[in-house]
């Protein structure tokens, strides 16, 4: 009797660490579908995946929980780095400037995505910035402390992404992804860059 009470109790717990560990494994998996060397183009800090499989299920899965749609090289390109431009891993624990102007194209957005590929999560609902709602006169800061303008607050992520979203870009951008020069990422502690020169980006 006291067996067939212990094995009620294991067999529960057996079958949850089973699905968690195959949820950690399906995580990583679908992490590392943006870092497959045969689909990715690195360039510098940034990876580009312009060619996503959709046969596969973990890319899909992937592009689903960022939002990134299917879209053919010449509609959209989606920059991705998770360090910044000295090879560090982007952290909450430091603020940063991003320099320099995004790949020409008709329109070009920046967001923020914690460790899960969620957006992050933060009190003022701010995710993106685009070339909309960009201040020319003042750098983009990722932060998180409140900035006046030009701000992605950066929450409470121990690590984080940014994805650079490029939408009907210029020839001369898809057709040389490893060379075309990208934003830099800088962390503001390091660079001692003065954050009240302008990042003209329009």
């Amino acid at each position: 009797m006291k067996k067939l009470t212990q094995n009620k109790i294991l067999i529960p717990i057996v079958t949850l660490l089973s699905i968690l560990l195959g949820i950690f494994i399906a995580i990583k998996k679908i992490n590392s579908s943006t870092q497959n060397s045969e689909l990715s183009i690195k360039n510098g800090n940034w990876i580009v995946n312009p060619n996503m499989d959709l046969k596969d299920n973990y890319q899909r899965a992937y592009i689903a929980r960022i939002g990134v749609f299917a879209l053919d090289e010449k509609e959209a390109l989606y920059f991705l780095a998770s360090k910044d431009s000295d090879g560090q891993i982007l952290s909450s624990d430091f603020d940063y400037q991003i320099i320099g102007k995004p790949p020409k194209g008709r329109y070009w957005s920046y967001t923020l995505y914690g460790e899960d590929y969620f957006l992050v999560k933060n009190d003022h609902n701010i995710h993106a910035i685009n070339k909309e709602n960009f201040d020319i006169n003042k750098p983009i800061i990722i932060s998180s402390k409140r900035k006046e303008v030009n701000w992605l607050p950066s929450g409470n992520e121990k690590e984080f992404h940014i994805t650079l979203r490029i939408y009907n870009p210029e020839k001369d951008v898809y057709e040389n992804l490893e060379s075309i020069k990208l934003p830099e990422i800088k962390r503001i502690e390091l660079s001692g860059i003065m954050v009240e020169d302008p990042c003209k980006q329009r």
